[in-house]
């Protein structure tokens, strides 16, 4: 097989081989590499895993108020109405019908139902989100209904109602 080259250049032929065994030079940098930060070693035993939770619990919560809020004996529980407000200054009431407490752990998050417009709306809330200012506690039942997750409440006879109203009518109770 003959190649024509006007040039005057032969071809090349490289095989197979020589191409899987090609490593390209490469200039040597004068940048120093990028050292990052070693990984915490155990703490008095302590694994990883349950030191980054303390590390950032103690960041995002370092009173504590918000960790006593989800206590299983004296913290929130579903049927308890909160007003939760923003560091934007907004707010969001509802009533809690989900509490999601994950163990030592700054996933816990709450789920608030309330009725705007006879519409039921649902907003899940991080506890340990930097954006929340404050998390009050607006009202607590007498008798609690059965169940730690009320999710079996939506659209009974049971469901939420108008949040507002309902705080409203208590407050008139007990003035009078």
């Amino acid at each position: 097989m003959f190649t024509r080259f006007t040039s005057g250049l032969k071809p090349l032929r490289i095989s197979v081989q020589a191409i899987r065994t090609f490593i390209p030079t490469v200039k040597a940098s004068s940048q120093t590499p990028t050292v990052f930060e070693p990984l915490p070693s155990k703490r008095n035993g302590q694994s990883v895993m349950k030191y980054l939770h303390e590390k950032l619990t103690k960041k995002y919560d370092p009173t504590g108020k918000r960790t006593a809020l989800v206590d299983q004996q004296k913290g929130l529980r579903s049927g308890d109405i909160i007003k939760v407000t923003y560091l934007d200054r907004t707010s969001v009431v509802g009533q809690i019908i989900a509490i999601k407490r994950s163990v030592r752990n700054v996933g816990t998050n709450i789920l608030l139902r309330n009725k705007i417009n006879k519409l039921g709306v649902e907003v899940r809330i991080p506890l340990y989100n930097p954006k929340i200012r404050n998390i009050e506690v607006l009202y607590k039942p007498k008798k609690y209904m059965p169940r730690r997750k009320h999710f079996y409440i939506r659209n009974t006879k049971y469901d939420v109602g108008d949040v507002e109203a309902f705080l409203s009518r208590e407050k008139r109770k007990q003035d009078s």
